[in-house]
């Protein structure tokens, strides 16, 4: 049987999630690494009209958005299931998803992280206007994940779920500079599950490689 492959940018938290899954879900992949500007061919638009990451190729399946492909191998694949089986707690895990697609990635990654590795400000310094405006969404957004989370030690079901695997990358993101890191230490709850799902193997192998 053909082995499915993603492709993507390696520092893609969309990426980390998905090669997650798969790593999690046990089921072997290849990855295609590639840079911004491969995504912008026109072969890769044919892919994925947004030039966005990850794509999938598993046979005749082709497939693009991080949700999508989380949701395929989970039901394409045996192994460990990563979807509560209880319509609310299915239900829950689609809504903390849909949380930290709309309201986490966008100010934590594209007005946050990104303005220290590609800065926009003067003399190719960070823009504080543009960091200032993203830090209080970031922190609304990781108080409400922190009260969803609760007591629980994972988001939907009490299991790892694909939930789990789209948040936890944004929280390792956020903590990796100094804003993030005081925010988070307001929440200490995604901070412990950032650790437990560093300890799952599946989690850790997909992270981004340093350098």
């Amino acid at each position: 049987m053909t082995k499915p492959k993603i492709t993507g940018f390696p520092q893609s938290t969309f990426v980390w999630t998905a090669r997650a899954a798969f790593n999690i879900k046990g089921v072997d992949h290849d990855f295609e690494p590639i840079g911004p500007p491969q995504s912008k061919t026109p072969e890769y638009l044919a892919r994925h009209p947004w030039g966005k990451v990850p794509v999938l190729d598993h046979g005749d399946v082709a497939l693009y958005e991080t949700t999508a492909i989380c949701s395929y191998v989970d039901t394409a694949f045996e192994g460990t299931s990563l979807q509560p089986s209880e319509p609310a707690e299915l239900a829950r895990m689609h809504q903390v998803v849909s949380i930290a697609n709309c309201y986490l990635y966008p100010p934590a990654v594209l007005r946050y992280a990104l303005q220290f590795i590609f800065p926009s400000g003067p003399d190719g310094t960070p823009n504080r206007a543009v960091i200032d405006k993203a830090l209080p969404e970031i922190g609304k957004t990781l108080g409400v994940l922190e009260a969803e989370l609760g007591d629980g030690e994972w988001f939907a079901g009490g299991q790892l779920t694909i939930a789990d695997l789209f948040v936890g990358p944004l929280v390792a993101v956020v903590g990796m500079f100094p804003e993030g890191k005081q925010l988070l230490a307001d929440q200490p709850k995604l901070g412990r599950l950032l650790g437990r799902l560093m300890d799952q193997p599946g989690f850790r192998d997909a992270a981004p490689k340093p350098g």
